[in-house]
């Protein structure tokens, strides 16, 4: 049952006996428990067979009897004889540029020996340097190729026959530079991703890249390729962001316990220092009263003690004659 549920946006399930669930294999692009998470880059959908095409076209004159089956080009004695030159001209149209040839065609056989028209189609890659090799440098590459009697030997050989090169044409460029690639680009199959170009190709950018304070620096964005951008906001034991953007806040617990943490320590020392301030006081007092008493102590034996003489005292004695 839990198999049947699995659901991987953007890879494969497998299903992991050992851990009884399904498991999530993901694509290069894609991450998350279920894949459903995007990167910020990726490359778009751009379906080949709309693309514009750089076409070729050259004669090759190939001195052998014309047949008159070679008027149509489907009777048996054509299709042999295109098959096997397709067969020669493709890899040498090929070896011009692997990287955007797309496929070569005879088009027409006409008598002059036999006179085989051909066309070759090279796409545009979305890239701006291989649309500039395309559009400027394919054409003297290709023609060079062709004209090699090396290669034209090859052919010979295949058909046991001279075979010239007898014209070779260009196609004026449909996509002149990167830009021009714009209406084939496709980002649909990612929600809210849009087309920019970076490092000169075409890429789908996630709305955390082009939005970057989208969690407005509270939270980490995730490109959710279903359902948008989704935020996945910081939290500590100070501070909690939440909300769909993470705007706002709450203090958190680690806050409060610092808080009335500050408020023990200042209300202790508070107490102290009022029970230093009493102590003091009171010591005073105690010093004061004990000093009035030493004074009054002193004066009192100072003069009770005191039997210096201070006048002429009579004590009945005679007097002096």
């Amino acid at each position: 049952m839990e198999k049947q549920n699995c659901q991987c946006l953007g890879g494969t399930c497998k299903f992991i006996i050992t851990l009884g669930k399904c498991q999530c294999l993901c694509q290069d692009f894609f991450f998350g428990e279920s894949c459903s998470f995007g990167k910020n880059d990726t490359a778009p959908h751009i379906d080949p067979e709309e693309l514009p095409t750089r076409k070729a076209n050259f004669s090759l004159e190939i001195q052998v009897n014309f047949q008159l089956a070679f008027k149509d080009l489907s009777s048996p004695q054509s299709l042999e004889f295109i098959k096997t030159l397709e067969l020669q001209i493709e890899a040498l149209c090929k070896e011009a540029d692997p990287q955007t040839f797309k496929k070569v065609q005879v088009i027409n056989l006409s008598p002059g020996s036999v006179v085989a028209k051909s066309m070759a189609e090279y796409i545009y890659p979305n890239n701006e340097s291989q649309i500039q090799f395309v559009n400027t440098l394919l054409d003297g590459r290709l023609t060079n190729i062709l004209n090699d009697t090396k290669n034209l030997m090859t052919i010979s050989n295949a058909f046991n026959a001279v075979v010239q090169l007898k014209e070779i044409t260009f196609q004026p460029p449909e996509i002149k530079n990167i830009t021009d690639i714009k209406p084939f680009v496709n980002c649909s199959q990612f929600t809210n991703y849009t087309a920019e170009i970076v490092n000169g190709k075409w890429q789908c950018v996630g709305p955390c890249k082009t939005n970057t304070d989208y969690c407005h620096q509270h939270g980490e964005c995730y490109n959710d390729i279903s359902k948008g951008p989704i935020c996945r906001c910081f939290e500590s034991s100070l501070e909690q962001f939440y909300g769909p953007q993470c705007d706002v806040s709450r203090w958190g617990p680690g806050f409060y316990g610092a808080l009335f943490g500050s408020l023990a320590v200042v209300l202790l020392l508070l107490i102290i220092i009022i029970i230093a301030v009493i102590v003091k006081k009171k010591q005073m007092v105690v010093w004061k009263r004990s000093n009035s008493y030493n004074r009054r102590l002193s004066a009192f034996e100072e003069d009770f003690f005191d039997f210096s003489d201070t006048g002429n005292h009579n004590l009945g004695l005679a007097g002096t004659y």
